[in-house]
């Protein structure tokens, strides 16, 4: 009886780890964008009879240097039905512009920014599309930064390699983007901030297990923390002039928990910037990964805005919490230097 449950758990684990993988890749079509800060899209449907369970995500890149980023979301309907249209940021004359998905429900998956690689799941981990008509297509999002690099000689096909397997994977992987809004003067430190309470149904519990920040040039760091009883539990801190990559956490989140995200800026511009679409705006993003503790569909990440912050919660690290986790200092460049190269000042 007991080498019967030990071949039996054995089959089981032995299962669970060895799938069969497949690969897809969501590319443009030898497009030649014509202005800069444009977003474009093209969808791909999931076959009817296939669920997959994607495994991983990385980019294809014909020119590094012309985009600013790519992401990838699943959704029911495409909100076009040519095959490129525009979906956001600066209208380009050649492509219509019909924002990404036809119904305002729709999941994030990745977010390519320059610097970031492959991104693989934890063993166990997928991210399930296909086989609810509330997620069949993916939507392939292209933003271009700078379009000059492009001529009928040189289209672009960039996008992004998918890796899937049609075997159910034991954990489901969902992605919740915060951006926060905010304003810096020039030559002066700002703050962009959001604050949100989680609604989760039914009582379950989210586990965040992964990270990302973005921001322009301005950013210093990007953190993001948990409120719950009183008590802050950082969930995420980087300077997003670091390389970027998805960084390993490791947070329950539960219905009622309240989410902080914050960026601290260095305005070295001589005009305010504000957060907005364009490389000549800022952004102040931090994107979660998690999945549903118990193994199913992960509920939608509902958050509800929250303001002014509650008042039980200490106050959030804002510009000592840099100091001591951004190799840059707050010392303005040199005339037309964009870039933070000065070693760390600590006070």
């Amino acid at each position: 009886m007991q080498l019967r449950w030990v071949v039996a758990l054995l089959a089981f684990v032995f299962q669970a780890s060895i799938y069969r993988a497949e690969v897809m890749e969501l590319r443009m079509p030898d497009i030649v964008p014509s202005k800069s800060d444009t977003y474009l899209c093209r969808g791909f449907r999931i076959p009817d009879n296939e669920t997959w369970y994607i495994t991983s995500l990385g980019p294809i890149l014909v020119d590094p240097e012309a985009i600013h980023h790519i992401i990838v979301i699943t959704c029911p309907t495409v909100a076009s039905v040519h095959p490129v249209w525009g979906c956001g940021g600066a209208p380009d004359p050649k492509f219509p512009d019909r924002g990404s998905c036809r119904s305002e429900k729709y999941e994030f998956m990745y977010d390519w920014t320059k610097g970031v690689e492959e991104y693989r799941y934890p063993k166990g981990v997928a991210f399930k599309v296909g086989g609810d008509p509330q997620y069949r297509y993916l939507i392939l999002q292209v933003h271009y930064s700078n379009v000059s690099r492009y001529d009928e000689s040189n289209p672009d096909s960039s996008g992004l390699k998918v890796t899937y397997t049609q075997d159910r994977q034991p954990k489901l992987a969902g992605l919740m983007t915060h951006s926060a809004p905010g304003m810096v003067e020039p030559g002066r430190l700002g703050i962009f901030e959001t604050v949100c309470r989680m609604a989760i149904p039914d009582g379950r519990t989210l586990r965040v297990f992964s990270y990302l920040v973005h921001t322009h040039d301005l950013g210093l760091i990007a953190s993001a923390y948990r409120g719950r009883n009183g008590t802050l539990t950082e969930m995420a801190r980087r300077s997003p002039q670091l390389p970027k990559s998805f960084t390993p956490t490791d947070v329950q989140l539960r219905d009622g928990d309240v989410l902080i995200t914050r960026c601290v800026m260095y305005n070295f511009d001589d005009r305010p910037v504000r957060n907005g679409m364009t490389h000549h705006d800022e952004m102040c993003v931090v994107r979660l990964l998690y999945y549903a503790e118990d193994g199913e569909f992960p509920p939608e990440g509902i958050c509800i805005p929250v303001l002014p912050p509650p008042p039980p919660l200490p106050p959030v690290p804002a510009v000592a919490a840099f100091h001591r986790a951004s190799p840059f200092s707050v010392v303005k460049p040199s005339p037309g230097q964009r870039t933070w190269t000065q070693p760390l000042r600590r006070p």
